[in-house]
């Protein structure tokens, strides 16, 4: 897949947008060592201060969107994978349901995914060289552990997240969902999930993981287990 290098850009969903718009094909990948308007999911911010990696893939929507909802969750898998090849033994990679990264339980990389007509634009924030301050949650950046530019990560992912991507393609998500939920940040741990984006509604319970559907499922202290299809995992800052 082809990856066209930004030194500063607003985003680079939006600029996959109106390349796409311009009439440019989907198949194709936009990084940044900087946004100045970066997304997050529920619309947050994501800072991406200079040397960081902001990194979309524009590709087409499947004609089926059954397993849609599980792109999401293949795409942590895919970031999983390489972040942990990348700390070896120096430290333990998670994912946070859906596809938010961590690292000894501290956020090292986000991504939002978005479909517009018939194209998906999957983005991906890296904390490679800073990571954010005055967040409500602990943050990690690559250069505590690893040493790698910011072209050879760009790079490495797209090529591990395509071979994830064409195995999804074809099987689903069935065949990864074991291996999902083997990294899987805070199995058959408490978990506390909020349900809507001003963070007033909640569920809590024990994790047992995710179905084959990308749900992630609780169960409560009468051993009723229920599943989620969205929500946002509470990750507690330790003071």
């Amino acid at each position: 897949m082809e990856i066209t290098f930004y030194k500063e850009i607003d985003s680079t969903n939006s600029e996959a947008k109106r390349l796409v718009d311009a009439g440019k094909a989907p198949g194709f990948a936009i990084a940044a060592e900087r946004q100045t308007a970066g997304r997050g999911r529920f619309d947050r911010v994501w800072q991406t201060p200079a040397g960081n990696l902001a990194l979309t893939f524009a590709i087409p929507a499947p004609l089926s969107r059954a397993d849609l909802p599980t792109l999401a969750l293949m795409t942590g898998l895919a970031l999983h994978d390489i972040l942990q090849s990348l700390m070896q033994d120096s430290a333990k990679v998670q994912i946070k349901w859906p596809n938010d990264m961590l690292v000894n339980g501290h956020k090292v990389s986000g991504t939002l995914i978005e479909l517009v007509g018939k194209v998906l634009y999957i983005g991906i924030g890296v904390n490679l060289v800073s990571r954010p301050e005055n967040v409500p949650y602990e943050t990690f950046s690559l250069a505590d552990k690893v040493k790698i530019s910011l072209e050879e990560l760009a790079q490495a992912l797209t090529q591990c997240w395509n071979m994830h991507l064409n195995q999804w393609l074809e099987f689903g998500f069935t065949p990864i969902c074991e291996q999902y939920n083997a990294h899987l940040y805070g199995r058959n741990a408490p978990l506390r999930i909020s349900l809507d984006r001003d963070r007033t509604e909640w569920a809590s319970g024990i994790c047992t993981g995710v179905t084959r559907e990308g749900h992630i499922c609780l169960r409560d202290q009468n051993g009723k287990i229920t599943s989620y299809n969205a929500g946002d995992i509470d990750i507690i800052r330790r003071l």
